[in-house]
């Protein structure tokens, strides 16, 4: 019933972010979500017996309708936002054949009924209405990513144990001076501006994929087994999309972040470590 549909969804091409939503099309499509989870509750409650055709034969008609609708605002909408709606609607719609398939065969309804108000609300509990709050909630998950390599490289800076590292004998520990220094260089690449950017959407997301690479990259450097060239060529690159990525937002604190990044960088510059010292760190 719904397949046709769904497939207008998967072929959906992933549309540049730039252009303006019609007003009022977020609000529009949460809407949508709540009358088609109560819609789908009628159209339960029909089925309880004894059933009604022609009230059941109604509540089908409007869960088509309903659906429908809601996939038309998604091929509206465009970029991020697009995507978050397309994969929301994907997984109703999933849910929702089920559904019927279950009422077709007469079998146990109420379970997955439950089954499809857990997919509409998975996708309404949290609904981005707009691009830049798409944008965004895709940027809270990658900057848990950065978090993450953070986290990491921490872990090797206060000498938690790491599978196969406790082999290497390379040298002395650092001082407090370099591990300050480490840690500096790679906090001060993180740009903390994206929320107020002027920039096109889909080429932020696009800039901070490379910057959530780059820097899982510079963490990698690191490691044991690298050496001060892979490090400062790592740090370069991170630099690069650092800047680019900052470049998209206005915020009067961005001077005061490139101030902090140049002197964290001259502070590296000054006394560049080896890796047997960093690797020491670790032991």
């Amino acid at each position: 019933m719904l397949e046709p549909q769904l497939a207008k969804v998967q072929a959906l091409s992933r549309e540049n972010g730039s252009a303006t939503l019609p007003p009022g099309l977020g609000d529009a499509f949460a809407q949508l979500l709540a009358n088609l989870r109560q819609t789908v509750t009628s159209l339960s409650l029909v089925f309880k017996p004894p059933v009604t055709i022609s009230a059941a034969i109604q509540q089908l008609e409007k869960v088509s309708d309903q659906v429908g609708q809601l996939i038309s605002c998604v091929l509206i909408a465009q970029g991020e936002l697009a995507n978050e709606w397309r994969e929301g609607i994907r997984n109703i719609g999933t849910e929702v054949n089920n559904y019927l398939e279950v009422l077709a065969s007469e079998g146990d309804y109420l379970n997955a009924t439950g089954r499809v108000w857990e997919a509409i609300d998975a996708l309404a509990s949290d609904l981005s209405k707009e691009e830049s709050a798409a944008v965004s909630k895709r940027w809270r998950i990658q900057q848990s990513v950065v978090k993450d390599a953070w986290d990491e490289f921490k872990g090797i800076l206060e000498g938690q144990e790491d599978e196969g590292w406790d082999e290497l004998d390379m040298g002395e520990s650092l001082t407090e001076e370099e591990r300050s220094r480490s840690e500096a260089v790679l906090h001060a690449m993180f740009p903390r501006y994206l929320n107020q950017c002027k920039s096109d959407y889909r080429l932020v997301l696009e800039v901070s994929s490379s910057f959530v690479d780059a820097y899982d990259n510079a963490v990698s450097a690191m490691h044991p087994e690298q050496d001060e060239d892979e490090i400062n060529e790592a740090l370069e690159a991170l630099e690069i999309i650092a800047r680019r990525l900052a470049a998209m937002a206005r915020d009067v604190g961005l001077d005061r972040w490139r101030d902090r990044l140049d002197l964290e960088k001259n502070k590296w510059g000054e006394r560049r470590m080896n890796m047997a010292s960093l690797s020491a760190a670790i032991e």
